[in-house]
């Protein structure tokens, strides 16, 4: 996730394939859910609600984490989603915990197609 090797919609949209062209247009590669939002890891792992899946994944993940790390809890509401990514991954404690959430969610949004009509 963090150098951008992953599946999420903001990567792999821009290079297309036999059926479906690239999006060049970076605000055009939404969300395979909500389909509002550019499908960043951020938004996949922090912001979207649309898929009742990641969003119980999400909770229980924030439970833990807040627990683990309690002075991350007013984090999520004073920084961007790129900002509170990059605090849950500061403390080496939190690294595996991110890990198994971030791997979870990208089966989620892996179980979908962007292309789907």
């Amino acid at each position: 996730l963090l150098v951008s090797s992953h599946l999420l919609g903001v990567e792999i949209l821009r290079y297309g394939d036999h059926e479906n062209p690239r999006q060049d247009d970076r605000s055009k590669r939404v969300c395979r859910f909500c389909k509002t939002e550019v499908e960043t890891p951020e938004h996949a792992l922090l912001g979207c609600d649309a898929s009742p899946e990641v969003t119980s994944l999400r909770t229980k993940f924030l439970e833990k984490l807040f627990h683990d790390a309690p002075n991350l809890c007013p984090l999520i509401n004073e920084l961007d989603l790129v900002e509170f990514f990059k605090s849950m991954v500061y403390k080496r404690k939190t690294i595996p915990l991110v890990a198994k959430f971030a791997h979870g969610v990208l089966e989620v949004f892996d179980s979908v197609s962007h292309w789907q009509k």
